[in-house]
């Protein structure tokens, strides 16, 4: 029982770590932080997130893999519909941890990749999110409980609310550097003659 206990809960605090780090991406990224916190101190918290989330998954499936009660092959854990455990619930949730990875691993290789590529890569947070939560509601044994319930229903609300608060705020994109010009000196519409 020590195995099942340690898995569930790693489950259970993978999914957290994801929706503070989903949250936390939203908030950021609009007018709400303002200049009240320093952007690395943001991008700190983000990837502390990201990254335990991301360990606590990890932990997850290797105590799946070793668990004597319920145990799970490499493929159950890693292809979408091998598991004979509540398939949908379980595909969900590795196409979850696909997502995840190359968020968070796009993420340590931002400057190698480009702002492009990751803001790109970066979308599928709200997917990823999204299957997370289907997964541990279907296929996590404690979906039932009401402090687990309560806190899907919760984690849920908050993420909704938070898309459209970021939809509604969102910031404008800036133009392209070449784009920019030198703000107070007139434009001309017209070439000067010389």
């Amino acid at each position: 029982m020590t195995t099942w206990n340690l898995l569930r809960a790693a489950g259970i605090g993978s999914y957290v770590m994801l929706f503070l780090s989903f949250a936390w991406g939203l908030l950021s990224t609009t007018s709400f932080f303002g200049k009240r916190l320093a952007r690395p101190s943001i991008t700190l918290m983000h990837q502390f997130f990201s990254t335990t989330g991301l360990l606590l998954l990890a932990a997850h499936m290797a105590l799946l893999f070793v668990d004597p009660w319920m145990p799970f092959d490499l493929g159950e854990l890693l292809i979408p519909g091998r598991s004979t455990y509540e398939p949908l619930g379980v595909a969900l949730g590795i196409v979850s941890m696909y997502l995840s990875v190359v968020i968070v691993v796009s993420s340590w290789l931002r400057t190698g990749i480009g702002p492009g590529v990751w803001r790109a890569l970066h979308l599928l947070a709200t997917p990823a999110f999204a299957l997370s939560f289907l997964h541990g509601f279907l296929a996590g044994t404690d979906g039932s409980r009401p402090w687990m319930w309560w806190t899907y229903v919760a984690t849920g609300i908050v993420a909704v609310f938070l898309l459209v608060f970021r939809a509604l705020t969102a910031r404008p994109p800036r133009p392209p550097r070449g784009a920019r010009h030198v703000s107070g000196l007139p434009q001309s519409s017209s070439p000067t003659p010389s």
